[in-house]
C-alpha cells in the first residue's frame, strides 16, 4: 500500500440490513417521487455519508430498496411453499392478503415503481425482470399440476397474475370494496377447473 493511502472502512452487513428495511418502511410510507439521500438519512438517524458508505449512490440505494421491498411482497403471500396446491387456492389466499386494506401503502408503491419501470426500463431492469414471472412461474407449476398442458397453464397463469393486479389497481384507486371483490369472486368463478370439473363429473 502506498503511503498515506486510506483503507476503506468495511460495510458492516448487519446493520446495512437494518438499514435497508428501515429505509423500506420509509419509502412504503412516502413513496419514490421525492426519496433523495438527505432526508432519508434524517429519518434513518444517520448520515448520508453512512447510506453512501452501505449503498452507494442514490441509484445503488434505490435498487436495494425495490428488491427488499418485493422480497416483502413474494415472502408476505408466500406462493412458492405451496407449489403443489390447487390454483384456485393459491390464487384466491395471494387476493385475501393483497386486496387487505392494511397493505395498501405497500401496493401503491408497487403501482409507483411499476409505472417508473416503464419509463425508465435500463434503471428498474431487475424489478422488470421478475414482477410478473415470481407469480406467473409458481401458478403455471400449479395449474399443470391441476392437469392443464404447459402452453394453457402458462396462458391461465397470465390471466391470473392480470386480473389480480387490474382489480387491485381499481380497488386501491375506488376503495370500493364490494364492487371488486365481487369481480374477483366471479373471475374465480369463470376459471372453473379441472378438479371442480371431475368434482362434478
Amino acid at each position: 500500500m502506498e503511503r498515506g493511502a486510506v483503507m476503506a472502512r468495511p460495510v458492516d452487513h448487519e446493520r446495512r440490513a437494518r438499514l435497508l428495511e428501515a429505509a423500506g418502511d420509509y419509502v412504503i410510507e412516502n413513496g419514490l417521487s421525492d426519496l433523495s439521500l438527505r432526508p432519508l438519512a434524517r429519518e434513518l438517524g444517520v448520515t448520508t455519508t453512512t447510506l453512501v458508505h452501505h449503498f452507494g449512490s442514490r441509484d445503488q440505494l434505490l435498487t436495494a430498496i425495490i428488491g427488499q421491498v418485493r422480497d416483502r411482497m413474494r415472502q408476505a403471500v408466500d406462493l412458492r411453499s405451496a407449489r403443489d396446491a390447487d390454483p384456485r387456492a393459491l390464487i384466491t389466499r395471494a387476493w385475501k392478503w393483497l386486496s387487505d386494506p392494511q397493505h395498501a401503502p405497500l401496493y401503491r408503491l408497487l403501482f409507483e415503481i411499476y409505472g417508473n419501470a416503464l419509463q425508465q426500463p435500463a434503471t428498474y431492469q431487475p424489478f422488470l425482470a421478475h414482477i410478473v414471472d415470481d407469480w406467473l412461474d409458481i401458478l403455471t407449476v400449479a395449474f399443470e399440476a391441476d392437469g392443464d398442458d404447459h402452453e394453457t397453464a402458462t396462458a391461465k397463469a397470465t390471466l391470473a397474475v392480470a386480473a389480480a393486479r387490474g382489480l387491485l389497481l381499481d380497488l386501491l384507486t375506488t376503495g370500493e370494496t364490494g364492487r371488486v371483490t365481487a369481480a374477483f369472486d366471479i373471475y374465480m368463478t369463470a376459471l372453473g377447473g379441472n378438479r371442480g370439473a371431475e368434482a362434478n363429473g
